[in-house]
């Protein structure tokens, strides 16, 4: 399981072995990023952590790209607190 930091949330996709190791690449899941990134750029990612600060409509989607682009884990920071016109964003 991964951590969970408090005001910061951390998140680790699927692809990473459990103990951290690598991890074969699951090719179904990741064949898109795999035709145009190749096997060494999807090793390096597996492996990479990243911190995203900023949590306004592109950072969001920033994190989901990570995210969804099967990274190691994602941290996000916000500064700002959280107010009702942030409920129209991403």
């Amino acid at each position: 399981p991964c951590p969970l930091l408090v005001p910061s949330l951390s998140l680790c996709p699927q692809g990473m072995a459990k103990n951290g190791a690598e991890a074969e690449i699951d090719e179904g899941l990741y064949s898109r990023q795999l035709y145009v990134l190749g096997h060494e750029a999807m090793k390096r990612m597996q492996t990479s952590n990243v911190l995203v600060s900023g949590l306004r409509g592109l950072g969001v989607e920033v994190a989901k790209n990570l995210v969804l682009g099967g990274v190691k884990s994602v941290t996000l920071h916000d500064p700002q607190p959280a107010a009702w016109a942030d409920l129209a964003s991403q």
